[in-house]
């Protein structure tokens, strides 16, 4: 799943950045180094967040589940559903004009997590919308909120 499906989705995003940032204005080799540090920003923002986001959903999911689902299980609906978030980055980082359109698809992402839940992980209803809920902020902001602190520090390299 990792190796033929995440990681190279992560490339592209990566390289529409690259891309975006290069001939965003017309092609000038004064962009070559700040579209590079985007570049990487963005890889790891997204890495870092999908581990983040791993991380802490195997530590909550026992206490508000009762149980605690599978890893792999969990890894899939994390990685699946961060795919909206890293289209969006994608289509910003070529058309950053399109904050708006981003801010309305990216709640897509809350319908993946819920049909996800059920399909993938199979958690019962009456605790199906709060882990929804909280999986889907966390791929919501965790990736917003890490790709702004590492951009901030990035300035400053």
């Amino acid at each position: 799943m990792f190796g033929d499906y995440f990681y190279p989705l992560i490339v592209v995003v990566c390289i529409a950045t690259f891309i975006g940032m290069l001939f965003g204005n017309g092609l000038s080799m004064d962009r070559l180094y700040p579209a590079t540090v985007r570049m990487v920003v963005v890889f790891a923002t997204f890495l870092c967040s999908y581990y983040l986001i791993s991380f802490a959903v195997a530590k909550f999911s026992p206490s508000l589940l009762g149980f605690a689902p599978k890893r792999l299980e969990t890894d899939k609906l994390i990685c699946y559903s961060m795919v909206v978030v890293m289209l969006i980055d994608m289509c910003l980082g070529l058309f950053p004009n399109f904050r708006i359109i981003a801010w309305i698809v990216q709640f897509y992402t809350v319908k993946i997590v819920w049909e996800g839940v059920d399909v993938v992980l199979r958690i019962p209803e009456d605790k199906r919308l709060a882990y929804t809920m909280i999986v889907s902020a966390m791929i919501l902001l965790v990736p917003v909120l890490l790709g702004r602190t590492m951009s901030t520090i990035s300035v400053n390299i």
